[in-house]
């Protein structure tokens, strides 16, 4: 075939224009009239945005003290929506719409009824299409309420889950709490450490005033030590003017009377460190103290007049005053043995001190630990339930879904237009295949003849 140039082509339209315009007219006249029998569709449009910085504000704990009001703005680029445009399309959020259209199926909401797009200015809008313009605007602005639903719940949930960790720790760490005070509380009971700071100015000012009794007991110590030499040189004068024995000054019921002496000495003197001496205990001891120097001086009494007969005689005289410098003697004895006690166990108290302080300051440390930490969980436990009750602003409604004045299909105009470019395409393509028809015909029938022919053969 030769090849045809532009003006015969014009030409075979131009001579079969007919059947070019009665296929144009019945394509638009088909469109029409199904423009007119199917039931028209109305799509309704949500539009939202998710803010670009969450929605944080606390009321009790003060991460950022974001309490400010500034301008919620959407992301500028698309990466972050694409986790909103799936769970618009999810099918949790298709079923809770559902719930509320049951008219409509969960797959038609997924697939045929509801698009999702992100516009060139990075906002979500919502398409839903209904016979119903009211239904397809509600189903819009339920996707809108469902998505902040949703996103509402998966934070809430976390937020919950938060809530009864914190509950948990306040209960586990205030029986740590009680433990710890127990502890303290036994251990002050223990090592008297009410006040360390006023019991160590005591201890260091009962050390003066005991070191000073003690220096003044080995004054009045060494002056008796004299006084019982003098007397027992005279004594020994006198033993030989009487021409008698060596004298006996003591008894084993005196020497016995004489130690329960000392240990009474040295316990008054170690209760007058902790206690006050009105106090019973203190009272007590220094009764049996009195009763047991009572009982002194009624064996030195049978002493005395056991060993002498004469008590006017100067040699008498001596042996009373040497048996009172003794009694004396074991009274300082005793007195500076109290006194080296008590003052041992001061300065044992005050070595254990300052141990004692770093033991009562880790205790008190744990206590005031566990404290403020249940304070601070019990600020957070507020928070947390605050938090549970706030509705964080996570979708922001632009433009709110309205019913729709005309349907979105069938749309007559467009319909007629497009059915008259297809018809006026598909008669032109027809007259050009008419054309090639004509055109091939005697040699399709010489092609057949030949094959016949070959056939007879």
């Amino acid at each position: 075939m030769a090849e045809k140039t532009l003006l015969e082509y014009w030409f075979i339209l131009y001579n079969r224009k007919a059947i070019i315009l009665v296929i144009t007219l019945s394509s638009m006249i088909t469109a029409g009239v199904l423009s007119k029998i199917l039931s028209p569709v109305y799509e309704a449009k949500a539009v939202f945005f998710v803010p670009k910085d969450p929605d944080v504000t606390t009321f009790f704990t003060s991460p950022g003290d974001i309490m400010a009001r500034s301008p919620l703005m959407p992301a500028s680029n698309e990466e972050p929506h694409g986790p909103y445009i799936g769970i618009l399309k999810s099918r949790t959020i298709a079923a809770l719409v559902q719930k509320d259209f049951p008219h409509k199926s969960v797959e038609n909401l997924m697939r045929r009824d509801m698009d999702f797009v992100l516009s060139d200015e990075y906002l979500l809008e919502v398409y839903a299409r209904d016979k119903n313009p009211g239904l397809s605007a509600d189903i819009a602005n339920a996707y809108v309420k469902y998505f902040r639903h949703l996103m509402g719940e998966y934070s809430r949930t976390s937020q919950l889950e938060r809530q009864t960790t914190i509950e948990e720790e306040i209960t586990h760490n205030k029986k740590r709490l009680s433990k710890a005070k127990g502890i303290l509380k036994s251990f002050q009971q223990k090592n008297r450490t009410a006040n360390l700071d006023e019991e160590i100015k005591q201890l260091i000012s009962l050390k003066t005033t005991f070191e000073s009794q003690l220096e003044n007991a080995h004054v009045e110590y060494s002056e008796n030590k004299n006084k019982i030499l003098a007397a027992k040189r005279k004594l020994k004068d006198e033993v030989r003017a009487f021409k008698t024995s060596e004298l006996v000054v003591t008894s084993p019921l005196l020497e016995k009377l004489r130690a329960q002496l000392v240990d009474i000495e040295a316990k008054m003197a170690s209760l007058r460190v902790e206690i006050k001496e009105s106090h019973p205990e203190y009272m007590t001891l220094k009764g049996n103290y009195e009763e047991i120097k009572k009982n002194i001086d009624k064996e030195i009494e049978i002493i005395i007049k056991s060993q002498v007969k004469a008590p006017d005689t100067f040699y008498e005289n001596l042996r009373r005053q040497l048996i009172s410098l003794s009694i004396e003697r074991e009274g300082i004895e005793a007195s500076i043995k109290g006194t080296r006690q008590v003052l041992s166990g001061i300065e044992e108290r005050i070595r254990e001190i300052p141990k004692l302080r770093n033991q009562l300051d880790a205790f008190t440390s744990e206590v005031d630990r566990y404290k403020r930490l249940i304070d601070t969980l019990k600020t957070n436990l507020e928070e947390a339930k605050a938090q549970a009750r706030r509705a964080p602003q996570v979708a922001v409604l632009v433009e709110e879904a309205t019913p729709p004045r005309r349907p979105s299909f069938p749309i007559l105009w467009l319909n007629m237009l497009v059915a008259c470019l297809s018809g006026l395409a598909g008669g032109v393509f027809y007259c050009f295949f008419v054309n090639y028809l004509e055109e091939t015909r005697e040699r399709r029938i010489y092609r057949l003849w030949k094959i016949l022919q070959s056939t007879g053969e």
